[in-house]
């Protein structure tokens, strides 16, 4: 799931933004939350797992262009651990998260506690510049649109959810679910088998269909090539969480998870991790609109030539 900004040809843009609008954005319950709240029927049927994925990719498209406005501080920790869950080891990358035609970006900052050396700054820079001129491929953007939707079919198709009901988390209706696989679906293929494996609860925004909050684990091991390439083992635990600001953009807030798993047939770590936004900046510039500017400016024309 994230990460940001530091210097460079991809940052400049960026920076250009942030110097205009420096502050930290905080969730906030909003007057449209409260009235929300006060016109909720909440003994109405819920809605269809259909009509919350057209929410999902409605709510998406509209708001793509205002994500692309947030650029995010996010610190991931990967342990390695024996049994008893004592860490032998751990790994703490810090990145700046931002988004250009939808797809997330992330930039390493930090390794362990030290910023990177100026070799390893522009290797980053320059494996980051790949990644914004690949999405700026709408080509690109449109196929990973479609292996997204493709993806969230294959989440309705291969769960079941049970024992649904509408709550109220900060002032918006929330519908809340069990999940486990559906016994009826025939998973193929690793990706599958694991969704289909989970058991767990998951929590979704009533009015725009996304994700809250998601806690589940494995029910069984999950083996690829039958077991002789990789296997992930019953228990593995992963909880998602989203948040929503002010404007109506949602960012994930956290993701944890651990477990153990054994690849080959010699490796068989236990580990855990966790990824936490650290604070997001909003910004007056998308990074498509920053992109643009810096790619004028680098090709001698001037951001009002395409204007004229």
């Amino acid at each position: 799931m994230k990460r940001w900004i530091h210097s460079g040809l991809c940052r400049a843009g960026i920076l250009l933004a942030v110097c205009i609008s420096s502050m930290y954005c905080q969730p906030q319950k909003s007057r449209a939350a409260k009235a929300a709240q006060a016109t909720t029927d909440w003994n109405a049927p819920l809605p269809s797992a259909a009509v919350l994925k057209q929410r999902v990719i409605q709510n998406v498209k509209a708001s793509q262009a205002e994500q692309e406005r947030y650029i995010c501080k996010t610190v991931q920790e990967n342990d390695a651990t024996d049994k008893k869950g004592n860490v032998k080891k751990r790994e703490v990358k810090q990145y700046d998260m931002f988004f250009v035609n939808g797809q997330e970006i992330d930039e390493l900052t930090a390794k362990n506690g030290h910023t990177l050396t100026p070799d390893q700054q522009k290797k980053e820079e320059h494996r980051v510049q790949d990644e914004i001129k690949k999405n700026t491929d709408m080509k690109y953007v449109a196929k990973k649109d479609a292996d997204d939707e493709k993806q969230l079919d294959m989440l309705l198709h291969m769960l079941r959810y049970t024992n649904g009901h509408r709550i109220n988390l900060e002032g918006r209706p929330t519908l809340a679910y069990n999940l486990s696989g559906d016994p009826d679906v025939h998973p193929n293929g690793m990706e599958e088998t694991f969704l289909h494996d989970m058991s767990g609860t998951i929590q979704v925004d009533e009015a725009t269909g996304e994700l809250v909050d998601l806690n589940a684990r494995l029910d069984h091991d999950v083996k690829v090539g039958g077991g002789l390439l990789a296997n992930l083992h019953k228990g593995f635990w992963i909880h998602v969480r989203q948040q929503r600001y002010p404007d109506g953009i949602w960012l994930p807030e956290q993701v944890e998870g651990n477990g153990d798993a054994r690849a080959a047939l010699f490796f068989h770590p236990y580990f855990k991790f966790s990824q936490t936004m650290n604070g997001c900046v909003r910004t007056n510039v998308t990074t498509s609109e920053s992109v643009a500017v810096v790619s004028q400016t680098k090709s001698g024309s001037h951001p009002s030539d395409a204007k004229h």
